[in-house]
């Protein structure tokens, strides 16, 4: 399974990655796409700002979603392709935070207590 981030991007910017978690955001003015892509890894995702969004999936169907800022999504397994496009009239902002490995063993790092 590709999990390489260069091949499959996530969001517009790759903003952090270690062993662990991969952090992407996705910042679209209204009018703006998100390239289509494939989530192979668990992930959860932050709205951050926006009014309205549209996901184009891979079966041809198109969700729209209001976006509420604060609001958070988690998904599991979700490995249907699909691209987003912000088809409101604020800029559209998200976080999206990718677990690469389960379980997170964090003891003896950094933060630990």
């Amino acid at each position: 399974m590709a999990t390489d981030a260069t091949g499959d991007p996530i969001g517009t910017e790759l903003v952090f990655e270690d062993e662990h978690i991969r952090i992407w955001r996705i910042v679209l003015e209204p009018g703006e796409e998100a390239a289509w892509h494939t989530h192979r890894l668990d992930y959860t995702s932050v709205s951050i700002e926006g009014d309205v969004i549209e996901r184009h999936n891979a079966d041809g169907s198109v969700d729209r979603h209001a976006v509420v800022p604060g609001a958070f999504t988690r998904w599991h397994q979700s490995t249907e392709r699909h691209m987003l496009r912000n088809v409101g009239n604020a800029r559209f902002a998200n976080v999206i935070v990718e677990v690469k490995t389960l379980p997170i063993a964090f003891e003896g790092g950094a933060g630990a207590p």
